[in-house]
């Protein structure tokens, strides 16, 4: 397994490279801001690892003062090889044979349709969940092949750490369960039901907090039969994907599915037929059986759960590994030189597909006009280029995508309808306001609170347009609630900024000393002062944390020397 692990390190760290100095993306900096602030919620794991990620940063970044997104994209990087050395144990374990492990997890570290789980530094989640689970599946088969009760405990602790990082990790006891029908003693599946089912409270938990007051808003922007009936569209888009993606996305423009037609009902076929061929093959060839339902296990939360974005990339990241594996058991049923050959040349192109698609992140307008020339109708798109453009200085060019993109509002999503609207309006407030155009800038910074009252952009744009207008006191107000709803060094600063000409010296001088405080503890990071998140709450929580990253530790150390011969 070392060998395996060092080769997976050089192969990542080679196809990863061509995107590891690209720009962030998208949410990236809010998750890493997260990351040093409370709220991290039930995903513990997930931003504990960006925690220190950024504690790593501080002390190393004076000696190598690379951009702060390397250093993220770096440890994604890592965590992606040992997600592959997992699978490749796991396989050994199951078949006793290091090349068709070795294929699989050669492939599941070369295929492009990764790139969104490790390039795209939020995704973290992702990636790190799918590694644990694939750890915690390993250690499994371990315990079932030696009978030592503590690879239970690792089994258990990787499963833990796995739900810790992302909800989707509740399917792991499924997943664990399926693995002994199929290799083990199914007859004796009660006993092993005994040990999955404290794994699943433990994995449960952590799902059902994730939704405590927004599940029924998150989860009910569509009657869930229409949300399933997409489903069948959305895994055969999934198929070509996991085969040779021809073209790759950030976003893809995914219409829910209104009415069940012909081209409906023959994809839901082909993906019954799959699904039926991976059941029939579980006799004849028990290793790509397992892979193609393995493949299906792992979708099959976010093909329940009606989540706001239908298709995404980063979503097949675990889901791979059952396409990795079903090749690895085609190849190991040939047992033929030449068919090795062929794998290894179909790994290379792979690898050098991943990093074109790797190369393309560096750019984040040309990134995101490869999106928009594909569909060129959807608003998501067009308001995320608008905004890269506009902070590039090209103010006309984004006032014609902004405009653009109000055309296909009504083409938002019920969930995201709502954010979407504000954005645009916001968006066009900042380009008409750049732009001179006072009377056109207020009418879009109104229209965003119309559409989100609760949004604090919304107020930050009406406070811009009253300052530029001499409305001093309507500023204040304005950038009070913008200060209330997004509390921070932004909103204070405009605050204070307000009521210094509005004549409020009180309020500055609050504000001020709010600021203050704030521009100490940022010196108080650049000097590289590791301490436990400011203002967390439950330090409880933070000491299980603590304790279960140590626990995973020990597991990790324990299979390192146990596995490596």
């Amino acid at each position: 397994m070392r060998v395996f692990f060092v080769f997976a390190i050089t192969a990542s760290l080679l196809i990863y490279s061509t995107g590891l100095w690209a720009p962030y993306h998208l949410d990236d900096p809010q998750v890493v801001k997260i990351s040093e602030t409370a709220g991290w919620g039930t995903r513990v794991l997930g931003f504990a690892s960006f925690w220190l990620n950024r504690q790593v940063l501080l002390v190393i970044g004076s000696v190598l003062p690379w951009r702060e997104p390397f250093y993220y994209r770096l440890a994604n990087v890592f965590i992606h090889a040992l997600a592959a050395t997992a699978l490749f144990w796991l396989i050994r374990e199951i078949t006793g044979r290091w090349v068709t492990a070795a294929v699989a997890g050669a492939l599941f570290l070369a295929h492009p349709i990764q790139t969104q789980a490790v390039t795209y530094i939020s995704q973290r989640f992702e990636s790190q969940a799918a590694m644990f689970m694939l750890f915690s599946a390993a250690a499994y088969a371990r315990f079932r092949r030696t009978s030592s009760k503590g690879w239970i405990l690792a089994t258990i602790l990787f499963g833990f750490a796995a739900g810790l990082t992302k909800e989707t990790a509740v399917i792991l006891p499924v997943w664990l369960l399926f693995i002994e029908v199929v290799f083990f003693e199914p007859a004796r599946l009660w006993k092993r039901g005994i040990y999955m089912a404290g794994l699943g409270v433990l994995v449960v938990i952590p799902a059902l907090r994730a939704f405590p007051g927004g599940g029924r808003t998150t989860l009910g922007w569509i009657p869930w039969e229409r949300y399933f009936l997409t489903q069948g569209p959305i895994v055969t888009k999934y198929f070509e994907l996991a085969t040779w993606p021809r073209h790759q996305h950030l976003f893809y423009d995914f219409e829910p599915v209104s009415n069940l037609s012909w081209s409906v009902v023959l994809e839901w076929l082909l993906v019954l037929a799959v699904a039926g061929a991976g059941v029939c093959l579980l006799k004849r060839n028990r290793l790509v059986g397992f892979g193609i339902l393995s493949f299906f296990i792992f979708l099959l939360p976010v093909m329940l759960l009606p989540l706001p974005d239908l298709i995404n990339e980063h979503r097949l990241y675990g889901a791979f590994a059952g396409v990795a594996i079903g090749v690895a058991g085609g190849v190991q049923a040939v047992n033929r030189k030449w068919l090795l050959v062929a794998i290894g040349i179909l790994i290379v192109a792979l690898g050098v597909k991943t990093a074109r698609r790797n190369s393309e992140w560096n750019d984040q307008l040309q990134f995101l006009e490869i999106d928009r020339a594909a569909f060129p109708h959807d608003p998501r798109i067009l308001t995320r280029l608008a905004s890269y453009y506009y902070e590039r200085g090209y103010v006309n060019k984004s006032l014609e995508l902004n405009l653009e993109a109000r055309r296909y509002e009504d083409r938002f999503n019920t969930y995201y309808s709502q954010t979407g609207h504000m954005l645009t309006a916001v968006n066009l407030s900042s380009v008409y306001l750049a732009k001179g155009n006072l009377e056109a800038a207020e009418v879009e910074a109104r229209r965003a609170i119309a559409a989100n009252p609760r949004g604090p952009y919304a107020w930050r744009a009406v406070g811009f347009v009253q300052l530029q207008s001499k409305q001093f006191q309507e500023a204040e107000e304005s950038f009070r609630k913008y200060a209330d709803l997004a509390p921070g060094a932004e909103a204070w600063q405009a605050l204070r900024i307000a009521a210094s000409r509005a004549g409020d010296s009180e309020t500055a001088k609050v504000v001020a000393e709010k600021l203050k405080i704030e521009a100490e503890r940022a010196s108080g990071e650049q000097v590289h002062q590791i301490g436990i998140p400011q203002g967390y709450k439950a330090y409880g929580i933070f000491a299980l944390t603590l304790a279960v990253l140590i626990g995973v530790a020990w597991a990790a150390w324990t299979v390192w020397c146990a596995t490596s011969r």
